[in-house]
């Protein structure tokens, strides 16, 4: 089911191009144009082409999933329908969750309960739970788009659960994520908010299952300080398979192995595991062996030209916009403890919701920053006569 949706997907965008006469944005090229062509050039070099083939379909659903908003999105209702569809799905992972909740053994493990939701793994219902979290917050305080107050009303009450969620699932780089996308906005727009951040950690660091997973971190720092029977913490270990990686890296700096192939790599040259494949868990590292550090470039390329178009937002919505700049970093952020481009059904929503704002109408933009010039011009109009 998994692949045929993929394939529905991309399909769906295939006959999209078709019916408007393959006409696309030339930003949508530029953007993701350099990065999909590296990709099938590495999987021309993969020693498992069909592996490599069947990995990289997932990049081209994300692109699909950022591309269709471009021919979709018309006027404000229609970006409107695509933050209450973004939003209203969490109902459907919520209430998995309330039944870990209540029957918890199910979602119990070596690291103690970990909530996943509907998903396949903890990780990735965190970042969903980032992704929702974030958007609730920018229904609450953007004044770009008009939300009617009833569904305000129920943003307020998926923003909590969606804190709380994210707590139960035990994803750290996710607690991060979250964290840098409020440190952003009280950078930027309301400094109360990094006041509270400092207030919500102290309270969390309060819960025994929270400070178990902080402390962790800081556990079994590296190879040379460990003691007779000690263990690598999550991160020190993965820093020893980077560096193990590095080597393999420079011998095909340019294109790569091939995409997805770290893992078909791993125990050539990992000696210290005999059985066990794994992956970078660092999109950057990732993207250098399969697809050489050309692959990174357009990779960061991509990511640039995002935070360039949200940045131009700034000037008709500042708080909106920084929510969105805050997430997208955050992105990027943990991206260097992450395997972020393999979290499938989490980007599917983190394209589409960027995809969305990246070609926001812009009847939208227009209307709204005539609104605000009015605005400011009855406020001067009003100063003038008293």
């Amino acid at each position: 089911l998994g692949a045929l949706l993929n394939l529905f997907l991309v399909v769906m965008l295939f006959f999209i191009l078709l019916k408007s006469k393959f006409t696309l944005p030339g930003s949508l090229i530029r953007l993701w144009g350099g990065f999909i062509l590296l990709g099938f050039i590495s999987i021309i070099m993969s020693p498992d082409k069909v592996g490599s083939l069947r990995s990289f379909f997932a990049v081209l659903t994300y692109f699909s999933c950022f591309a269709i908003p471009y021919f979709f999105l018309k006027k404000e209702e229609d970006v409107v329908v695509l933050f209450k569809f973004v939003i209203y799905s969490s109902v459907i992972p919520f209430c998995f969750a309330f039944k870990e909740f209540l029957l918890p053994a199910g979602s119990t493990g070596d690291n103690g309960f970990r909530l996943f939701g509907s998903f396949s793994h903890p990780n990735i219902f965190a970042f969903y739970l980032v992704l929702i979290a974030s958007m609730c917050f920018f229904v609450l305080k953007s004044k770009l788009l008009t939300f009617n107050a009833k569904f305000i009303f129920y943003v307020k009450i998926i923003l909590i659960a969606s804190l709380v969620c994210l707590l139960a699932t035990k994803t750290r780089s996710a607690w991060i994520a979250l964290i840098f996308v409020f440190a952003v906005y009280g950078v930027m727009v309301e400094r109360r908010y990094i006041v509270y951040l400092v207030i919500l950690g102290f309270v969390a660091m309060l819960i025994p299952s929270i400070q178990e997973r902080v402390f962790d971190m800081l556990s079994g720092g590296s190879v040379d300080t460990l003691d007779e029977g000690e263990a690598l913490n999550s991160y020190a270990w993965r820093q020893v398979v980077w560096g193990a990686a590095w080597s393999y890296i420079v011998d095909k700096p340019f294109f790569g192995h091939g995409y997805d192939t770290f893992s078909y790599y791993f125990l050539d040259f990992f000696p210290l595991e005999e059985d066990s494949s794994f992956d970078a868990h660092n999109t950057f590292v990732q993207i250098a062996f399969d697809m050489g550090f050309l692959g990174v470039v357009a990779y960061i390329i991509l990511f640039i030209g995002i935070f360039g178009r949200l940045c131009k937002l700034i000037k008709v919505d500042k708080a909106g916009a920084t929510i969105l700049i805050g997430l997208l970093l955050s992105y990027v952020v943990v991206g260097y403890s992450d395997n972020m481009l393999f979290y499938l059904s989490y980007n599917w929503y983190f394209w589409l919701v960027m995809g969305g704002m990246f070609y926001i109408p812009s009847k939208v933009l227009n209307e709204h920053f005539n609104k605000k010039k009015v605005v400011i011009s009855e406020k001067l109009l009003e100063s003038r006569l008293s």
